[in-house]
């Protein structure tokens, strides 16, 4: 009994540790990608998320699924964490949520790649818009590997574009375009920098921001089984789930069958059979009968008889002889 306990106890131990370390995971939010609103850390976004929403009429929202869902309308829509050669992607949608009314944020941060020497050279410029990209790639040898950190410089082609303290800002349509350097509206940015005025200047009057977290690659709402599916612990929860399986049919279910009550019931010479084996593995042929007057003189009421017949000796009347005398003693005793 105290085995299923102990079972169970180590089951509830291991399923507890389990969410602890999805709870804290969850918490970090360092499995999602840098500049995601599910990110807690210096590199995502999610103190950016959590304040806006705290705000009084203000509407936050994240978005998974494709782009062309994104509603054309009134709010800021973040694009975070975006290279120059995904906004090629993007511009059909971005063009279509600014004309609609909407203001478009846009973030472009430094890369950083290893690649070997000979393969290290500088980014080609982009043209995005109206807006011109150019890439500053700076190179630090490390044995046979360089480490190449690309920063992006845009000048504005088209006369609508305006350059601004680490933006660029332009009217589409309704709506409008900002682009933003580096990761200035992730958690670690915004600690440093505190300038609030700064912050509702770049989303725009509109009280509706969306995070569309599917350009970030993540398609999925954030959770604790969405979160262990990323992490890897599916074989974790499937041996918890096993454990528990396991446990709850030890409890309904016996490891050994039920003895029936045929089998508690001894057979005639049942009893007899196991002491013949016995007596053959530990008694010699010649100590038997000596065996069995020591064992039978101290039964209760045989020995003031016994003591009468102890002129016998083994061999006198023959192992038969002797054997059948001390039968006569047993069904003389009373009882028997």
């Amino acid at each position: 009994m105290w085995a299923r306990w102990v079972l169970g106890g180590l089951a509830v131990s291991f399923g507890w540790a389990v969410l602890d370390l999805a709870g804290v995971a969850y918490e970090r939010g360092s499995t999602y990608p840098a500049g995601s609103s599910l990110r807690a850390d210096g590199e995502g976004t999610k103190l950016l998320h959590d304040s806006l929403r705290k705000l009084p009429g203000w509407r936050v929202e994240r978005h998974f699924e494709s782009n062309a869902k994104i509603p054309a309308e009134a709010g800021a829509v973040l694009f975070l964490r975006q290279s120059p050669e995904k906004l090629q992607g993007l511009a059909e949608t971005v063009e279509r949520v600014a004309r609609g009314g909407g203001r478009v944020v846009v973030g472009v941060p430094a890369e950083e790649s290893v690649v070997k020497k000979r393969q290290a050279g500088k980014r080609t410029a982009e043209d995005w818009l109206g807006l011109r990209w150019e890439a500053r790639t700076e190179s630090k040898e490390e044995g046979r590997w360089s480490r190449e950190t690309t920063q992006w410089r845009y000048a504005a082609q088209d006369a609508a574009w305006r350059l601004g303290e680490g933006y660029a800002e332009r009217e589409l349509g309704e709506g409008s375009v900002v682009v933003l350097d580096g990761g200035e509206l992730q958690s670690e940015a915004l600690r440093q920098r505190r300038d609030g005025a700064r912050l509702l200047r770049l989303l725009g009057p509109g009280r509706r921001v969306t995070f569309v977290e599917s350009a970030l690659g993540v398609t999925e709402r954030g959770g604790m089984v969405s979160l262990m599916r990323r992490v890897g612990w599916g074989p974790a929860v499937l041996l918890l789930l096993a454990a528990a399986a396991l446990y709850g049919w030890r409890s309904l279910t016996p490891l050994l069958p039920e003895r029936e009550d045929s089998v508690t019931r001894e057979e005639p010479g049942g009893g007899a059979a196991a002491m013949a084996q016995l007596l053959r593995k530990h008694v010699g042929t010649g100590e038997l009968l000596a065996t069995c007057r020591q064992e039978w003189s101290r039964a209760e009421g045989l020995l003031p008889r016994w003591q009468r017949e102890r002129k016998w000796a083994v061999g006198t009347g023959g192992v038969v002889e002797e054997y059948r005398r001390m039968q006569e003693l047993v069904r003389e005793k009373p009882g028997i």
